[in-house]
């Protein structure tokens, strides 16, 4: 057999085995990677920063998408927009009902990364404006096959059709349980006619952006028909969330001078390693208020400039000195999508538990989550009432004649803020 055949046969395997990996890639409607080369995933409101959710309002999107993908050379990507239901399943309304374009976008937008360890190349995209509010799901694809999918991500438009109005106060203590929160409040459609709206309006809250806990389905347990209100005001905990405690946090902007809860960096290793200061358990320990970010991160460089392609990739060291559990322990945070992937090994030797994740330079807030039939999920932080978060109201209406569900108004508020 001659060189030119081997390599022919060589060319075949290696189109065959990418497009059976690209047929085996199932799409998740929600925030996800399907490869491990793609990372720092980030949609957000381009006017306000990189912590802000991906929720914009109706013929105002700003939306934009960020990731790097760890290779050396570009590739061609594209993106498409699924319009969903409030549950996040694939809505019947037809493209041509909510996009104003062809259902394809180029991502063109692109930089090689700079003087880093790790190559990469950072790619960005503005978020088209769509005709209907509602949810969505962002799908980006390798080249003109749809199915091999390298990642998705959930954004919501709205538009304010209703009114949001509180009811109970944000200074934390809203009930009996001094461990948890709860938002009681009252939808006004006075200007907007909804027929059965204690039927036809749907809500979901959201804290810190996370759906992984998100509250769905809560019934109204008032309705005031002559002045158009709707009220959600319970005394049973159904619109209450477990309270948590501030987030633990590190400072990993620069390589040369480590900052806060970064004990040191080596960097002789490729990539560098970060290993963090000792983390404890908090359960016990009294509730301390600082200004966090609520569970998210944001990417910056002290060392050589704030660009998006001059941050380098490191290793970073988790390490929780606490007794090994009946259960599991995971590590969680925007960074990872708040999904239960990063577990944390107990390490017998050292009496500690550890895990280590891939991540680019910036501020991070995370926590440990615990998974137990002993132990309650923030066993290791901690629940108190007076612990700063931020909370969101969807609210969703699907008219008689509507094919999909509106998102018909949304509103933000921030427990207990931080002067």
């Amino acid at each position: 057999m001659n060189i030119r055949t081997i390599l022919t046969l060589f060319s075949i395997l290696l189109l065959t085995s990418s497009q059976l990996f690209s047929q085996s890639k199932k799409l998740l409607y929600k925030n996800a990677t399907y490869e491990f080369e793609i990372r720092t995933v980030l949609l957000y409101g381009a006017n306000a920063s990189m912590l802000s959710p991906a929720v914009a309002l109706i013929g105002a999107n700003d939306l934009v998408l960020e990731f790097d993908d760890l290779v050396e050379r570009e590739e061609n990507y594209r993106a498409k927009i699924i319009h969903c239901n409030k549950d996040w399943t694939p809505s019947r309304l037809k493209e041509i009902n909510y996009l104003y374009d062809y259902n394809e976008f180029n991502i063109n937008n692109y930089k090689l990364s700079v003087d880093t360890k790790i190559a990469y190349v950072h790619y960005s995209f503005k978020v088209p404006n769509v005709k209907v509010p509602g949810n969505y799901v962002l799908v980006v694809y390798r080249g003109t096959d749809e199915s091999d999918i390298i990642l998705s991500h959930r954004f919501m438009v709205y538009d304010n059709k209703v009114g949001i109005g509180l009811t109970s106060n944000l200074q934390g203590l809203t009930s009996m349980d001094r461990k948890r929160q709860k938002l009681d409040f009252i939808i006004n459609y006075e200007n907007y006619p909804i027929q059965n709206p204690g039927t036809s309006i749907q809500v979901v809250i959201r804290q810190n952006q996370r759906w992984d806990n998100a509250i769905t389905n809560i019934k109204p347990n008032m309705i005031r028909e002559a002045s158009s209100e709707v009220e959600y005001q319970y005394f049973n905990e159904e619109n209450s969330f477990p309270a948590g405690n501030e987030f633990r946090f590190f400072d990993m902007r620069s390589i040369r001078y480590p900052g806060q809860n970064v004990q040191r960096i080596n960097a002789n290793t490729r990539p560098s390693t970060a290993d963090l200061m000792l983390d404890k358990p908090r359960i016990y320990q009294p509730y301390t208020q600082y200004d966090d970010i609520e569970g998210e991160f944001y990417i910056a460089n002290t060392d050589t400039g704030n660009g998006p392609t001059q941050s380098d990739y490191l290793s970073v060291n988790f390490n929780l000195d606490t007794d090994k559990i009946n259960g599991d322990i995971y590590l969680v945070g925007s960074m990872n999508n708040w999904e239960l992937k990063n577990k944390m090994t107990y390490n017998n030797s050292l009496q500690r538990y550890t895990t280590d994740m891939i991540l680019k330079q910036g501020f991070y807030n995370y926590q440990y989550l615990v998974q137990s039939k002993d132990y309650e999920a923030n066993y290791l932080e901690g629940d108190h009432y007076q612990t700063e978060n931020t909370y969101e109201i969807f609210v969703y209406y699907q008219s008689p004649s509507s094919r999909s569900e509106l998102l018909i108004g949304y509103s933000q508020y921030t427990m207990n803020p931080v002067d």
